[in-house]
């Protein structure tokens, strides 16, 4: 019998034990499915609970962590399920599990930050029944179970050192906006190189999601460096000492306070408000315990993400409170562009001076990406237009190959210091 013959048997004989889909060459996504798709996981410490359930922090969510729409339903068996409907994002989907926010994400079983999960490709042919495939995950650990995790809600740990370059300090802050309202949180103050043989007065950039400011914290997978960053252009003439306070987010509610509009199912926005806390009780604190120049001219807010998109709106619904804005990464896209189409509507008094930061790959890095990638470089493009047409200073990076993140965000704040406090200026 010749080689070719007995190969073809061979074939023949393996395909009686083998399923008709392992033969088929043409994989697909399974977000392309019209029935959807169903995603298991198993939470073998049992973290998960009736009062802290399994959700999906996903891009097809805006990376909400605690976005209802994903969470997931408790079965007898002590995993949790969740069955979706065919996405509309037509972006591949990326996620990870949390317990309803960021400082309850999962981590790997050698407590490392772990990648972005996707879903695997399948035949299509063998759901071509209607059936649902089903992907099933499990989760070794959970941020709050790492080596000084936090277990209150969104707070960093106010108990350990602050490890930082130069002199910083905690300030206590009572209340908030939203479902926050009333809760304690302990703000981080950066003070310049200088500051304890000056007498000089300082402007104050106030940064949200302070948390991840200075410090790389246990549920994160980077930092900001702000403290490194504004070191080395004080010390070298670059830009002017300032002052920086990193505002904490919230946690479970950090929509709340950041987003002036329900951009997301669950989101109670509390933008607004959350303005109003600020100038009536985090400035106020600040400007008594420091020496800080007060006024528009000398008080910026800054932020990535949600807090990109408060950082817009505060400076632009209250130019005189913030004279000057550092937008990164502002999540416009949701709702249909909801927030895209107020800012570039117009209507809004804007700040003098805006830096605007944006990757080419906010998106993710995989092919499915490129489309809503060139969505999120356009809106940054036209809002850079429309404040041009305003008579703003802005200046835009568009950070080729960064994604949305906190490395992106701390290579990009440089810039964003030079632009707002730099000599030149």
């Amino acid at each position: 019998m010749s080689v070719a013959r007995i190969a073809s048997v061979a074939l023949a004989v393996l395909a009686l034990f083998l399923p008709a889909s392992a033969w088929s060459q043409d994989q697909a996504q399974p977000e392309t499915l019209s029935q959807g798709f169903i995603i298991v996981v198993d939470d073998p410490g049992r973290l998960a609970s009736e009062s802290q359930p399994i959700y999906i922090g996903t891009n097809h969510g805006n990376w909400h962590p605690g976005n209802p729409v994903f969470k997931m339903s408790p079965r007898s068996d002590g995993k949790w399920q969740i069955i979706l409907d065919k996405p509309e994002d037509p972006a591949r989907m990326q996620f990870k599990f949390t317990r309803g926010s960021w400082e309850t994400v999962e981590v790997g079983a050698d407590d490392e930050q772990i990648a972005n999960r996707t879903l695997p490709t399948i035949d299509p042919s063998a759901y071509a029944d209607g059936s649902r495939p089903i992907f099933e995950y499990s989760v070794p650990k959970w941020a709050d179970q790492l080596p000084g995790a936090v277990q209150q809600r969104g707070v960093e740990d106010t108990t350990t050192e602050l490890d930082v370059t130069g002199t910083a300090m905690r300030l206590q802050l009572i209340g908030g906006a939203g479902r926050a309202h009333g809760i304690a949180r302990d703000a981080i103050v950066w003070l310049p190189p200088g500051y304890e043989t000056s007498d000089q007065d300082y402007p104050v950039l106030y940064l949200m999601d302070g948390q991840h400011v200075f410090m790389k914290q246990p549920n994160a997978p980077a930092e900001w460096h702000a403290d490194e960053t504004a070191t080395e252009l004080i010390e070298s003439g670059a830009i002017e000492p300032i002052i920086i306070v990193g505002i904490p987010h919230s946690g479970y509610s950090r929509g709340d306070e950041y987003l002036p509009a329900e951009l997301h199912d669950g989101v109670e926005p509390s933008a607004d408000e959350f303005i109003g806390w600020i100038e009536r009780s985090v400035m106020p604190r600040v400007e008594r315990a420091f020496r800080v120049k007060t006024g528009a001219s000398y008080t910026a807010v800054g932020g990535a993400s949600y807090g990109g998109v408060f950082s817009l709106y505060a400076a632009s619904k209250r130019p005189d409170l913030f004279g000057s804005a550092i937008v990164e990464s502002p999540s416009v896209l949701s709702r249909n562009g909801y927030m895209m189409t107020m800012f570039a509507a117009g209507g809004f008094n804007w700040p003098d001076r805006i830096f605007l930061g944006m990757g080419t790959n906010e998106a993710g890095t995989a092919d499915e990406a490129t489309d809503l990638n060139d969505r999120y470089v356009k809106a940054a493009q036209k809002l850079e237009e429309r404040a041009v047409e305003s008579g703003v200073d802005i200046k835009f990076v568009l950070g080729a190959g960064q994604v949305h993140n906190e490395s992106a965000w701390a290579e990009r704040f440089r810039a964003a210091l030079v632009h707002l406090y730099g000599s030149e200026n």
